[in-house]
């Protein structure tokens, strides 16, 4: 079962792949962040801050 949320600004639709990946840079090293796509561009994956993505999208239920 995958997890739609809408994006707070855009209202553009995106589908959690996972909220448990760790950030591996020397900078933020162990930082969890949510991996996540657009509906519609499958190829385009992006990565964010796990605390920053559940403030900027909403779960569609």
């Amino acid at each position: 079962m995958t997890t739609k949320f809408k994006h707070l600004k855009t209202g553009d639709t995106y589908e959690m792949v996972r909220d448990d990946v760790i950030n591996c840079t020397n900078a933020n090293d162990h930082q969890t962040m949510v991996l996540y796509k657009r509906d519609g561009y499958p190829d385009l994956i992006f990565v964010r801050e796990k605390e920053e993505f559940y403030q900027k999208f909403q779960e569609i239920k």
